[in-house]
């Protein structure tokens, strides 16, 4: 890693490929750490000694900003003996607007919502995918900090961890942080509801409870639901809660309420169930295409079901009768 390129990242101005290529630098070796926060400590004193370095840079000859270094920082000299950069961040000292460390930098959460009747998958800067569903919101790091990978979710999204036994990846929700090593696994939180559920598909998860920090631990194949506080994991009897992500809605073990709320986001329109009583799914299993719409998807349920519904395509509002 040149001097150069630590200076322009000390300024703030990296790109996202060049901050990234700088944490895979740190993390190679403790030397390299080492020798960044040398260039550090002297990049932070020209702050302090800016005027002076300025006169001593403009000098014609090199000597006496080696002599003024060397009377200013010895022991930081003699750290980095054989090493150009001392001489180079003098004639740096224009890097001196902003100074972020990568810890710093992880810190900073960049925030996307999936707009209801929309999917998206994006591939984290780890090499990590992640699908959103319809009304999803990830916040995450430009850069990943040196401990830990960790993003926050609310809504339903599917991951797959790439591999790093030395940085876990957390799902952090409103009801449990989901720690991962690589693996597959689908997350549903919506905080409204007091919802949480997640399907293992490969891998190991840790999920640890918010609130008073217990945790429980799920192999490849479980699922939890989230229930008055804590968790319930059994077998999952498969795997239909992904399936959202090839475009399909799964009617398994759903109440009709809860299936209108996922049409709502699926298809972006606004239900409102005008009768006493729900509805009753006669299906035990079954998918729904998304792309063939909502009148479709509600025909299908009156097969089975006793409801009728009417489609107010101004407002975009069904009521079911």
């Amino acid at each position: 890693m040149k001097s150069t390129d630590i200076l322009k990242y000390l300024e703030g101005k990296s790109s996202d490929a060049e901050k990234e290529k700088l944490v895979e630098w740190l993390d190679a070796s403790p030397e390299h750490v080492k020798e960044f926060e040398d260039i550090r400590f002297v990049f932070e004193m020209t702050k302090i000694y800016d005027q002076e370095l300025g006169e001593i840079a403009a000098e014609p000859n090199g000597k006496f900003v080696k002599v003024w270094l060397a009377e200013r920082f010895p022991r930081v000299i003699r750290r980095m003996a054989g090493v150009a950069a001392a001489v180079a961040l003098v004639f740096g000292a224009g890097y001196l607007a902003h100074l972020r460390t990568v810890d710093q930098i992880s810190s900073q959460l960049t925030s996307l919502t999936v707009p209801a009747g929309q999917r998206l998958n994006i591939t984290l800067t780890d090499g990590s995918r992640v699908w959103l569903n319809s009304g999803a919101r990830l916040e995450y790091p430009t850069v990943f900090g040196r401990h830990e990978r960790m993003v926050k979710l609310t809504g339903e999204a599917m991951f797959e961890v790439e591999h790093d036994t030395e940085h876990p990846f957390i799902v952090r929700t409103f009801a449990s942080d989901v720690e991962v090593l690589g693996t597959r696994f689908n997350v549903a939180a919506d905080e409204e509801s007091q919802s949480f559920s997640t399907t293992l598909l490969e891998g190991v998860l840790r999920l640890t409870e918010r609130r008073t920090r217990t945790g429980v631990v799920l192999n490849s194949g479980d699922e939890a639901h989230w229930l008055n506080g804590s968790f319930a994991v059994g077998k999952a009897r498969d795997f239909d809660a992904v399936c959202w992500t090839e475009g399909l809605i799964s009617v398994r073990g759903q109440s009709f309420e809860e299936l209108m709320r996922k049409f709502e986001k699926a298809y972006n329109v606004r239900i409102e169930i005008a009768r006493r009583t729900m509805p009753v799914i006669g299906f035990e299993s079954g998918k729904i295409r998304i792309s063939d719409g909502i009148d479709h998807a509600l025909r299908v349920l009156q097969y089975t079901s006793d409801f009728t519904f009417t489609h107010d395509l101004k407002n975009n509002v069904i009521t079911i009768h």
